[in-house]
């Protein structure tokens, strides 16, 4: 159960950064005490015995039987702290919250949760623990405050989790997160992963200048695409018209281009007659 100490309080009426300032050069630390049922009071703590109390907390929760000083008379409250403010450079606090409690009636917080003992999946299997959540809500008195919750986690496999349902929470304390919520889980080790990409393989990679199976050049030439001209196979020249062979009936014969000689042997075309006139 969560450890109750004494802790010295005055209370103070300075106000403001510039005050505050001061107070903390004299070695104290300013806070406040509210509760559901009490105004906030405005108190100075001592910044050695407040870091002591705080150095050997257990769990996060620390119950302090405040001994408030006021106009020379001692008024003591139960409060948790709640909240310490610390600088974010220096380590140095700042400011402390007090939540006053009752003795009799249930409080509601936080409790961390630690596991107990190596899971078979992380001992035999090479998984990984992982916290799914760090602190679980609770309710129950303040005696019953537990500094931490902890969990057996020794039977769980790889891909198994513990959940708040299958949880046994201590004497006087009701668990206030849903049944079905995760605490603790095993992960399967990265290492699976990079194998079963292993195993896969690569693609197979394209071949560059693989011959072109039949139809693949008309379906470029329906792209839209020009086929690209087509080599003779080896050994075997390619077909040309023999000299003086007249061209194929029907096939139109093929001009010269344009300024090229005729070639040897050939007789000019024709010239075309102009059409006689009509009387």
């Amino acid at each position: 159960m969560a450890k109750q100490v004494q802790l010295k309080a005055k209370t103070r009426t300075e106000t403001g950064r510039g005050p505050v300032k001061r107070l903390r050069s004299t070695g104290v630390v300013p806070g406040v005490v509210y509760g559901r049922n009490t105004k906030p009071l405005s108190v100075t703590v001592d910044i050695e015995e407040l870091g002591d109390v705080l150095a050997h907390a257990i769990g996060g929760n620390v119950l302090v039987d405040l001994k408030v000083e006021t106009d020379g008379k001692t008024v003591e409250r139960l409060a948790l702290i709640q909240e310490v403010q610390h600088h974010p450079v220096r380590d140095e606090v700042l400011h402390v919250d007090f939540r006053e409690v009752s003795a009799t009636e249930k409080m509601r917080t936080t409790v961390a949760v630690r596991p107990v003992g190596e899971p078979a999946g992380v001992k035999t299997g090479g998984g990984t623990l992982e916290f799914v959540v760090r602190e679980l809500n609770v309710e129950c008195l303040p005696k019953d405050l537990p500094d931490v919750i902890e969990i057996n986690v020794e039977q769980l496999e790889i891909g198994q989790s513990v959940n708040v349902g299958s949880l046994t929470p201590p004497a006087g304390v009701t668990l206030l997160d849903p049944k079905e919520r995760a605490v603790f889980t095993v992960a399967a080790p990265m290492a699976e992963e990079v194998e079963a990409t292993a195993e896969a393989g690569p693609g197979e990679p394209e071949v560059i200048g693989e011959k072109k199976e039949e139809g693949e050049e008309g379906e470029a030439a329906a792209d839209g695409k020009p086929a690209a001209p087509g080599k003779p196979e080896a050994g075997k020249a390619e077909a040309k018209p023999a000299a003086g062979a007249a061209p194929a009936k029907g096939a139109a014969a093929a001009a010269p281009a344009k300024g090229a000689a005729p070639a040897a042997g050939a007789k000019p075309a024709a010239a075309a007659k102009p059409e006689a006139k009509k009387k």
